[in-house]
């Protein structure tokens, strides 16, 4: 195990969840969650077609 500097532990700053940007997050599960809703209907339709 590392051992700290008292120097280090006094100046880490905690940070809020308030000041985190989450949009590129947001954009990416849309973004993942919509080629995974665009695949589904795909399969689906070829699906129903080879009945």
């Amino acid at each position: 195990m590392a051992v700290q500097n008292k120097d280090q532990i006094t100046t880490s700053k905690d940070h809020s969840h308030d000041d985190l940007d989450l949009r590129g997050t947001l954009y990416s599960v849309f973004t993942v969650g919509g080629i995974f809703v665009v695949l589904w209907v795909v399969c689906f339709i070829i699906f129903l077609l080879r009945m």
